[in-house]
């Protein structure tokens, strides 16, 4: 009976270094960062006259990002008489630090043109103007900005 009471106190003392299972270890999974995303304002002034002579000036105006699915896009909507807008959601942030996007509208009254109806140029995206533009004047005309957290556009550095 004298010996209980000593295996007690023995077993409470060397049970607490026992209680070791709770730090971080190679068991536990990794923690994911999802990339913070907003909703970015876009603008784009059509030129006040159709450019085209064989095809037609009809359709609206249309967004497009690399932060979307290939061969998806945006439809804007006539605000004014050459204005387009749209509200596009679940835009990457991406300022500061990050690449920056690739954005373009596709304008039917341009469709006669070199750009085959691309353009990054008269382009708001999270009002902010487009001004650094890769590929200008081509097919492959597109215009580069970064997104802060609050939905506003910032020009990349050049």
């Amino acid at each position: 009976m004298k010996l209980a009471p000593r295996g007690a106190l023995i077993l409470a003392l060397a049970f607490p270094a026992c209680y070791d299972f709770h730090t971080v270890g190679p068991e536990d999974a990794p923690v994911l960062r999802v990339p913070a995303t907003v909703a970015v304002s876009v603008v784009y002034t059509r030129p006040s006259a159709c450019v085209n002579v064989s095809s037609s000036c009809e359709g609206p105006v249309r967004f497009t990002a690399s932060w979307m699915a290939i061969g998806s896009s945006v439809l804007m909507y006539q605000s004014t008489a050459h204005i387009w807008t749209a509200t596009v959601y679940d835009v990457p942030v991406n300022y500061p630090g990050g690449q920056p996007h690739h954005v373009y509208a596709v304008d039917p009254y341009l469709v006669d043109t070199p750009t085959g109806g691309v353009s990054a140029d008269r382009l708001y995206v999270g009002d902010q103007k487009i001004v650094r533009i890769e590929n200008p004047g081509g097919t492959r005309e597109q215009g580069l900005i970064l997104i802060d957290a609050n939905g506003q556009g910032r020009n990349p550095p050049q």
